[in-house]
C-alpha cells in the first residue's frame, strides 16, 4: 500500500469505498490489566520468537551465554554441529546453571554439582549411589528451546515444537530491501526502560499518521506522502523516500560510515518494519537497529535497542540519531499509558489508511492470547 498525498491537513485522497474504516480492538484494560498480561505471557510470548543476541557472541565452539525470552531463563550454547538452546533450569532445584557468559564443554549446576552435556543429557549427580539410588537419568534432561539465526542475530523460542524461525519470519526478509544486516557489526547495545504498556509502542511504530506530527522535526528529511507498506504473516515492513528537494542537502550523522552494500533506493529513504509480535527495525544508510520491547508489567516495558553498521562507524552518534526519533515515541507512549488510567480515556475513530496496521496488529494479537475475551467488570 502506498500512502497519498493530504489534500489539507488532516485529510487524504478519498478511500476505497469498499473497504471498512479500522477500528481499535482492544480496551483500555489490556493496558492496564494484570490478567491480560498474564495471559500474553502464556500465550504469546511462551511461543514466539524473541531476538536475544549477536551471532558475533556465540561464534566459538563453547561459548554459552543465559538470555530471557519472556519469563524463561534459556541458555544458548555453540556446538560443533552449530547452535542449541535449553531452558537454562536445573532439573534438580532449579536453579539457573549459566548465570552469565562463559566457554564450557558441559553445563554444571554450581548448587549441587549437577552436570549435562551440551547435549541436555544428564551426565553426573554427585552422591548417586548412596542419595538418589533409584534416579531416571534419562527423565532429567534438559528442557529444549528452539533456536535460529538471522543475518548476524540470534534468536530463541522458549517453544520448541513452535514454527520455525523462517516461517515466523515468512516474506519480511524481502520487504527490508536490499538491506543484509549480516554483513554489518553491532556497534552498540543499549537498555531502556519506558512507563507504558509494550502494545502501545508497537502500535506507535507501525502508525504511519503520527510521522507529520510528532517527528516533524526528526523525520523532516522523508517523504510521508510515499510512505509504502506492508502486512503479511502477521509481520509488517515499510519504505519511505528522502524527499526530492532535501536530496542534495540532507546532512549525514557525525561519525557515520555510510552502507555499502545498500542500493540507490535504500541509499536515499528510511525503513521501518515489525517482527509480530514486539520486533522493531529501522534503516537508514547509516544503521540497521532492532529494537524490541518486552512487558516488565502491565505499565512499563524494557526496549532492547541494537544497533548494526559499518565497521568504523561511531555507536555513539549511531544511539543518539536512533533515540532522536525513539525518544519521542516513548514520550507520546508513555502519556498515553498514563491517560488511560482516567475513567474519561477513550480511542477515537483511527486514520483510514495510516493508522490501519494498528486495527490488524489487534486482530493478529488476539488471535493468538485472548479471543474471545470480556474486559473485567
Amino acid at each position: 500500500m502506498t500512502m497519498t498525498e493530504p489534500t489539507d491537513v488532516g485529510s487524504s485522497a478519498l478511500p476505497d469505498p469498499s473497504s471498512a474504516a479500522p477500528e481499535f480492538q482492544l480496551p483500555p484494560e489490556a493496558y492496564l490489566d494484570p490478567s491480560f498480561l498474564e495471559r500474553e505471557m502464556d500465550r504469546l510470548f511462551h511461543h514466539s520468537w524473541s531476538l536475544v543476541a549477536d551471532s558475533a557472541a556465540l561464534a566459538e565452539v563453547g561459548a554459552a551465554i543465559p538470555v530471557m525470552a519472556g519469563r524463561c531463563p534459556i541458555v544458548i550454547l555453540r556446538t560443533e554441529a552449530g547452535l542449541v538452546a535449553h531452558h537454562n533450569i536445573c532439573r534438580h532445584r532449579g536453579m539457573q546453571i549459566v548465570p552469565e557468559p562463559m566457554n564450557c564443554s558441559t553445563l554444571r549446576c554450581s548448587y549441587h554439582g549437577w552436570e549435562w552435556d551440551t547435549a541436555g543429557d544428564l551426565q553426573r549427580v554427585p552422591q548417586r549411589k548412596t542419595q538418589f539410588p533409584d534416579i531416571d537419568t534419562a527423565g532429567l534432561a534438559l528442557v529444549p528451546a528452539a533456536v535460529g539465526e538471522w543475518e548476524g542475530m540470534v534468536f530463541v523460542n522458549p517453544d520448541a515444537d513452535a514454527p520455525s524461525l523462517a516461517e515466523a519470519m515468512g516474506v519480511m526478509p524481502e520487504g527490508i530491501g536490499s538491506f543484509h544486516p549480516g554483513q554489518l557489526a553491532q556497534v552498540a547495545n543499549v537498555r531502556m526502560e519506558v512507563e507504558c504498556n509494550w502494545k502501545l509502542f508497537v502500535e506507535n511504530h507501525i502508525d504511519v499518521y503520527h510521522l507529520w506530527y510528532l517527528h516533524d522535526r526528526t523525520l523532516a528529511d522523508f517523504d510521508h506522502t510515499r510512505f509504502e507498506h506492508n502486512a503479511a504473516d502477521g509481520n509488517w515492513t515499510s519504505y519511505e523516500p528522502v524527499k526530492a528537494a532535501r536530496l542534495d542537502s540532507i546532512e549525514p550523522v557525525a561519525g557515520a560510515v555510510a552502507i555499502e552494500h545498500i542500493d540507490e533506493r535504500d541509499r536515499f529513504g528510511i525503513g521501518a518494519h515489525m517482527m509480530f509480535p514486539n520486533l522493531l527495525m529501522a534503516s537508514t544508510v547509516e544503521f540497521f537497529i532492532t529494537y524490541a520491547i518486552s512487558p516488565i508489567n502491565e505499565h512499563r516495558s524494557v526496549i532492547d535497542l541494537r544497533v548494526r553498521a559499518e565497521a568504523g562507524s561511531d555507536p555513539d552518534a549511531l544511539v543518539a540519531s536512533a533515540r532522536s526519533f525513539i525518544d519521542e515515541d516513548i514520550v507520546a507512549c508513555e502519556q498515553i499509558q498514563a491517560a488511560m488510567k482516567s475513567q474519561r480515556f477513550a480511542v477515537g475513530p483511527l486514520s483510514f489508511d495510516h493508522e490501519r496496521p494498528i486495527e490488524q496488529f489487534q486482530r493478529r494479537l488476539l488471535q493468538v492470547v485472548a479471543e474471545p475475551w470480556e474486559s473485567p467488570t
